[in-house]
């Protein structure tokens, strides 16, 4: 029996806030997490995606410990905090489950059953203001993908549910098991403490990488602010400078400098692109001492200036370039998962 995962569900779910992490958890491998869906009452769930629902059992059918409870977001997860059945089951649930995970606006359930009560939060950006007036004792943050404070999890909108389940994955399973789920989903397999993703190209060859080269790699990705010169990267592999340089270069294509500044680049971008953060606090946080070297480096990599890219994206939490157009699932995908199912349902 894998570790048990239940889903919450309630009309009006984001049909990717269940499928992505369902999806996610089912890469790692048929048995290593059982899944279900559960709601108030059980049956076909209508999500916000027209046409399609999702199967589900009993809340009350759902016994003895659970491993996780995932809580999804949709649009209407504000509204349904009125739903005291829904937030009972939260509730129930949330008592025996060893962590909590909230993807997206499911944090709003969370609050509302007082698990997110002086802690630390997630959600997505367009409700972060919302989630902070109805709930002043929850410390709403704007900028992280995923954040964890003891064992709840929350996470912001849309693609940051499949950061969050890799992030659980690897907590379960080890790093390994984490990039090859990303890469089966042929996702961004996203740094660990809610930073910024990288681009396809770095993520795929970090999950392309082999043997201790992977595994050192991965740690780079999260402590881009470490001294990451060629001899303490060598230490760490426990290669010589010589094998790590190349070895580096038959993987990624580069030298272990170049590869460091282009991860270090990629995650200030993002950084750029999704908050108003001073160029100097970023500069500091992914390793590059001051905004000067972060500028010649933007332009060694990019051919742009973090100004040019900040004016570009308008650096403001209220504009659409910060995260992109909402997604909009097809109302014809059929989603199989162990313990789950996906109708989609043909259209009026």
């Amino acid at each position: 029996m894998g570790r048990k995962v239940c889903f919450l569900i309630y009309p009006g779910v984001a049909s990717y806030d269940v499928a992505g992490p369902v999806q996610a958890l089912r890469a790692t491998g048929l048995g290593r997490y059982d899944v279900t869906l559960a709601s108030v009452a059980g049956g076909l769930v209508e999500s916000d995606c027209p046409g399609v629902a999702f199967g589900s059992v009993a809340a009350s059918n759902v016994v003895g410990p659970i491993d996780t409870l995932v809580i999804p977001g949709g649009n209407d997860a504000p509204q349904a905090t009125e739903d005291p059945d829904l937030v009972r089951c939260v509730e129930d649930l949330a008592r025996r489950a060893s962590r909590v995970a909230c993807v997206c606006t499911g944090a709003f359930l969370a609050a509302k059953a007082g698990l997110l009560t002086a802690r630390r939060a997630a959600t997505h950006w367009r409700y972060c203001d919302e989630l902070e007036r109805r709930f002043p004792d929850t410390k709403v943050e704007r900028d992280p993908i995923w954040i964890r404070e003891d064992r709840i999890w929350t996470s912001a909108g849309i693609s940051a549910g499949v950061d969050l389940t890799l992030a659980l994955i690897e907590e379960d399973l080890g790093i390994e098991s984490a990039l090859e789920a990303a890469r089966e989903l042929v996702v961004f397999f996203k740094r660990p403490g809610g930073q910024s993703q990288f681009s396809t190209l770095l993520s795929g060859q970090i999950a392309d990488a082999k043997g201790p080269l992977r595994k050192l790699l991965a740690w780079v990705a999260d402590n881009l602010g470490a001294d990451l010169r060629a001899e303490t990267l060598a230490e760490r592999a426990g290669m010589s400078l010589r094998t790590l340089a190349r070895t580096c270069v038959a993987s990624t294509g580069m030298t272990p400098a170049k590869l460091v500044e282009s991860l270090r680049v990629q995650a200030a971008r993002e950084a750029i692109e999704r908050s108003d953060t001073p160029f100097e606090t970023i500069a500091v946080r992914y390793g590059f001492g001051d905004d000067q070297r972060m500028r010649r480096a933007f332009v060694r990599q990019l051919h742009v200036t973090p100004n040019d890219i900040r004016s570009r994206f308008g650096g403001s939490p209220g504009q659409e370039a910060r995260l992109g157009r909402p997604f909009e699932p097809s109302p014809y995908v059929q989603v199989e998962a162990p313990g789950a199912t996906a109708v989609a349902k043909p259209p009026d």
